[in-house]
């Protein structure tokens, strides 16, 4: 009854449940004049009565039910649109939407604002040595890593292939690179068992943070990655930005 319900939308099953108690609230006086028509009207009232408090909470729950099963289904369905399958986190076309807002935010507010790109190491030849599936397991436990080192307000998202992409909310460049170099360290910790192996994880990162004379979001994302093209250049597992004009390259040694 419910899933039939539920496939109807809210406005049409809402409209089945009126016509019902439109229905049942009709046989209620029917009976009412039937049994008065015969001088027993009080035997009529005391059916009416019954009938009334029997199906208004039944419809009440029904209703109630109905409701939040749909709120349940929209967030869902929500959820599944904005969501990269294989991370679990953020998709792309959702992240933009966030981190736009939350640019032009930051440049009216004048508040800080950071970016990561960060990229798996050697992801390419992962997936030539031990399959795809290895590579996706990798790669969902890559970003996992990655979320257990963010905060609340940070906003993490599989940008494309093998590259994830991290909003950092009111932070400047040196809290950034903080960041960064803890989603680092947390990362090459990682290995997975494959099959009889031991596969281990290591990533760069590109940070560059938000400045008065950022132009844009595009902007921005194509300065961080630049910083992550010096990050690989410089021989993977690393931190490196791009604060000004003139870049710097901050070095972390693996561990």
């Amino acid at each position: 009854m419910h899933a039939w319900l539920l496939g109807l939308g809210l406005e049409r099953a809402l409209a089945v449940l009126m016509l019902v108690a439109w229905a049942a609230a009709l046989l209620v006086t029917c009976a009412v004049l039937t049994f008065s028509s015969q001088g027993s009207l009080a035997l009529g009232l005391t059916i009416a009565s019954v009938c009334v408090l029997t199906i208004t909470p039944v419809l009440g729950y029904v209703v109630l039910k109905l409701v939040y099963e749909l709120e349940a289904s929209r967030e869902q369905i929500r959820l599944l649109a904005i969501t990269d399958d294989l991370t679990e986190s953020y998709n792309r076309r959702h992240f933009m939407d966030v981190a736009e807002a939350e640019f032009v935010r930051s440049r009216v507010q004048r508040l800080p604002m950071g970016l990561l790109l960060i990229d798996a190491d050697h992801f390419k030849r992962v997936n030539d040595t031990h399959g795809h599936q290895c590579g996706d397991t990798l790669l969902r436990e890559i970003a996992l890593a990655c979320r257990g080192a963010l905060r609340g307000s940070d906003v993490i998202a599989r940008f494309g292939g093998e590259e994830l992409i991290v909003l950092l909310p009111h932070t400047d460049l040196a809290g950034a690179m903080a960041i960064a170099e803890r989603i680092r360290r947390r990362v090459a910790r990682l290995s997975i068992d494959w099959r009889t192996e031991r596969v281990e994880a290591t990533v760069s990162l590109g940070v560059a943070a938000l400045r008065p004379d950022t132009p844009s979001l595009d902007a921005l994302i194509h300065e961080a990655d630049q910083a992550l093209y010096d990050a690989k250049r410089k021989g993977r597992n690393q931190v490196a930005s791009r604060p000004s004009a003139v870049h710097e390259v901050i070095e972390v040694q693996a561990t």
